[in-house]
């Protein structure tokens, strides 16, 4: 009998993952896993033992080290800024994003989440399932005009690979669901992401190589420059508008979608040079033209023209002789000379104080007001009206000779004279 036997078969019975996963196996051993169509090789130490690599499994131990592996969340809800109708997909709580996947990464849609298997309808209540599925022809899929999608695709329930009909049927039976897919360089672009049971639901997927900083569809770039807003942009998208030379920034969350402006970090604002504007000697100013740029001047000095204005001494003057308007309510703390016209509300008259204002005008002093006049003081336009006093008024008053009243305890024109209030009537002074 020869020591190495020479068999026509060997045939090893078939053990599903849920056997092989828990037993540690006799050192030698080799068991076929059912579900991942490979060897189980014991070692006695290793509970599980070793799957043989094959073109079937190799995406699964890829996954398994974690590496080039971006899994997304998948949950179910509504638009939030109510547009769209129905039931829709949120990928880690952004509302129906267009996807942007690079070459050689693989990709895990996680379906765990009981919006999945219940939305609209309360967890635990009546399912109303919603599995992706994936298509290179129509936003809709099967359900559109356009078909499957299954190449580098796996479907999985509790972990087992499965077909995409046992996703469908025994979806509500598993807890662990997701969808896989590998990204190569033949994957069609653009692919769809739908739901197998409800329109509406998903989006695009664009494809690009690493490092390449853009996508195959020029509307899904990561980083666009154009004079218009790109088209379906995703959380974290970054445009320059050619147009104003601003850069913004996509920024989707639970509350809004939209594009903002960078901040600039705050900075206490301690000199003029902060603002970037450069500084000037000590005594100028700052001015502006108007236009948002701004310099330093020196000031109006002695004989200087600003505008139509010119400062002479301690004379202010128009270079033509236009008036001079202060609009504000103008307060003259000492004597105010007027040597020519003075106007007030309005209308001017040569060498006259004129007011023109509604009501009846009052000079007023805290003491005395004196009107002199080396012709004379007249008035025009009305009579003299004296202050009216009875005689306890009168009294009281620090009279100087030369003051007059009117008195009204006896209707009659008194004066000051010589330190006695005098009465004048009819025949003269009494």
């Amino acid at each position: 009998m020869s020591s190495s036997p020479v068999v026509d078969r060997i045939r090893i019975i078939p053990r599903p993952d849920d056997f092989l996963d828990r037993t540690v196996g006799n050192s030698g051993e080799v068991f076929f896993d059912k579900q991942s169509n490979t060897l189980r090789l014991y070692s006695g130490n290793l509970a599980g033992g070793y799957s043989v690599l094959t073109d079937k499994n190799i995406n699964e131990h890829l996954i398994s080290t974690g590496v080039g592996v971006v899994e997304y969340t998948v949950t179910v809800g509504v638009d939030p800024d109510g547009v769209e109708s129905g039931s829709k997909y949120f990928i880690d709580g952004i509302y129906k994003p267009e996807l942007n996947l690079v070459t050689g990464f693989t990709y895990i849609f996680n379906q765990n989440d009981q919006t999945n298997e219940y939305f609209p309808n309360p967890a635990g209540s009546t399912a109303n399932i919603h599995p992706i599925n994936f298509s290179a022809d129509d936003i809709n899929g099967e359900l559109g005009s356009g078909t499957l999608y299954t190449t580098n695709v796996i479907y999985k329930l509790d972990n087992d690979p499965v077909t995409k009909s046992k996703y469908v049927a025994n979806f509500t039976r598993a807890t662990q669901r997701s969808i896989q897919i590998t990204i190569t360089s033949t994957t069609p672009a653009p692919l769809y992401y739908y739901c197998n049971s409800h329109t509406g639901m998903g989006n695009t997927i664009t494809t690009a190589d690493p490092g390449s900083g853009s996508s195959s569809s020029d509307t899904a770039a990561s980083i666009s420059v154009s004079d218009s807003a790109p088209i379906s942009p995703t959380n974290g998208a970054i445009w320059y508008n050619s147009t104003n030379g601003i850069l913004y920034v996509y920024v989707a969350d639970s509350d809004s979608n939209q594009w903002v402006q960078p901040t600039i970090p705050f900075q206490s604002i301690t000199s003029i040079l902060d603002l970037g504007i450069s500084d000037g000697t000590n005594g100028q100013i700052l001015t502006t033209d108007g236009a948002g740029a701004f310099t330093f001047q020196d000031p109006a000095a002695e004989g200087d023209s600003i505008g139509n204005f010119t400062f002479a001494s301690s004379v202010i003057d128009t270079d033509d002789s236009s008036g001079i308007v202060i609009t504000p309510s103008t307060t003259v703390n000492s004597d105010l000379t007027v040597e020519n016209d003075l106007t007030v509300r309005n209308t001017a008259y040569a060498n006259n104080f004129v007011s023109t204002s509604n009501g009846s005008p009052t000079i007023d002093s805290a003491s005395t007001i004196t009107l002199s006049s080396q012709d004379g003081t007249i008035i025009n336009g009305g009579p003299f009206r004296l202050p009216s006093y009875n005689n306890t008024q009168r009294d009281a008053l620090s009279a100087t000779n030369g003051d007059m009243i009117y008195n009204t305890q006896d209707n009659k024109i008194q004066a000051y004279i010589n330190g006695t209030w005098r009465r004048l009537d009819d025949s003269g002074i009494v």
